[in-house]
């Protein structure tokens, strides 16, 4: 389920679609420095972070829906957790973009919510399911921070189906991999690791503790009740 392990070591070109404060990035950059490194995100906050971590890599101010690459930029595109950001009426045509962009044999890993079990624990939804808790928790929404519209911006994280996905990829894919991870762990995990994320507290001891609890629970598969669903798909 971890996105990198479906980079090809040859990638020469790789772009993350909301690329948030470049942490996929970084990884990918100690793995393939040869690589060229590229990233879109919309919150400002996060972009300003991602530019002092990554000063060589190209980092746009962008939406998924209009990517500002030319055609076949890309040996590999990332998607990781944004889709659900996306609001469904331009859904399909921001992987249509990431398509667009991606060479003819080229690669896209895309990974989502799934709509498992658990799918109600999701800690981005807790703004929609408990407005004021949200708030007293996350200081008035700093959570948003960044955002141009701040929570304005914030959609509700829709958790898919294989069929909604295949359905809004279209044609012009090929399935490589299919595989769904993640139960209880990962949802309960992932809102406590959001304060050293945000922060850039990575190396923090609990950063790194929560992080394996949340890394070991998406490492097996629950089937239908799995929390998320990663999809690894070659463009013909």
């Amino acid at each position: 389920m971890h996105p990198v392990r479906w980079i090809p070591s040859d990638t020469t070109s790789l772009l993350d679609i909301g690329c948030n404060v470049g942490e996929l990035l970084t990884y990918c950059q100690a793995l393939y420095p040869a690589t060229r490194l590229s990233g879109i995100e919309i919150n400002s906050d996060a972009l300003a972070k991602a530019r002092q971590s990554l000063p060589g890599a190209d980092l746009r101010a962008a939406s998924a829906e209009q990517l500002p690459f030319p055609d076949s930029s890309f040996d590999c595109v990332t998607c990781i957790e944004v889709l659900e950001h996306i609001p469904a009426k331009t859904r399909a045509q921001a992987l249509a973009e990431m398509r667009r962009v991606v060479r003819p044999g080229g690669r896209l890993v895309l990974r989502v919510p799934h709509a498992g079990l658990f799918a109600f624990l999701d800690s981005n939804n807790l703004r929609f399911r408990m407005p004021r808790l949200y708030r007293a928790l996350l200081r008035n929404g700093r959570r948003d921070a960044g955002y141009a519209g701040g929570s304005e911006d914030i959609v509700w994280h829709h958790h898919f189906t294989r069929e909604e996905l295949r359905e809004l990829l279209g044609d012009g894919w090929e399935v490589e991999s299919s595989r769904t991870g993640g139960l209880l762990l990962f949802p309960i995990s992932d809102l406590a690791l959001w304060p050293f994320y945000r922060l850039q507290r990575t190396s923090n001891v609990m950063y790194r503790a929560l992080h394996w609890i949340s890394n070991f629970d998406i490492g097996y598969d629950y089937g239908r009740a799995s929390f998320d669903i990663l999809l690894v798909l070659r463009r013909i």
